[in-house]
């Protein structure tokens, strides 16, 4: 915007834009608001990476059963 057409607002006119950046936003998720989005998002683990250990140790017995089979 240049700084004559931003001449004529006012206190009012910068309080909606702000405003109108909260409503009109994209929704992302679900039509959840930031917070809650915020909040549903990936939690941590304490364990680590217990997917992909867990994956590994299926295809290490996988791989056993298959060797013996031969």
């Amino acid at each position: 915007m240049s700084s004559s057409f931003e001449d004529h607002f006012d206190e009012y006119d910068y309080y909606n834009f702000d405003h109108d950046k909260h409503i009109y936003t994209g929704h992302g998720g679900k039509q959840r608001s930031k917070r809650e989005a915020g909040m549903h998002t990936n939690q941590f683990d304490p364990n680590g990476h217990s997917r992909k250990i867990v994956t590994k140790l299926m295809n290490s017995e996988h791989n056993k059963r298959v060797i013996k089979s031969k």
